[in-house]
């Protein structure tokens, strides 16, 4: 383990596993997770939670919720406000007053 070199890489640890990474940097990771038990490790855990993660189902918002959120939005920003056709089936069911 060469401690500089492995918190450097370690820094692009989420680009190289979205895929973000240049290829000559991306090569230069690949070659030290491969040499590198400890930053292999520590890769291998954030691959781990981001599968733990993306397996959660997104928590439900209460129509009411939704509806309050719109409603302040729409009061501080002088803009329209976004079409309820746009937010779908699920948010115009939380547009009947609470």
């Amino acid at each position: 383990m060469n401690a500089p070199l492995c918190h450097s890489l370690r820094s692009h640890f989420d680009d190289y596993h979205d895929g973000l990474l240049a290829p000559a940097r991306a090569e230069v990771l690949r070659s030290h997770l491969s040499t590198c038990d400890t930053c292999r490790e520590e890769y291998g855990l954030l691959v781990s939670c981001i599968g733990v993660i993306r397996g959660l189902d997104a928590p439900a918002v209460p129509p009411q919720t939704l509806r309050k959120i719109v409603d302040t939005l729409s009061d501080s920003d002088p803009s329209p406000s976004l079409p309820d056709r746009l937010l779908g089936p699920d948010f115009e069911q939380g547009l009947e007053p609470s």
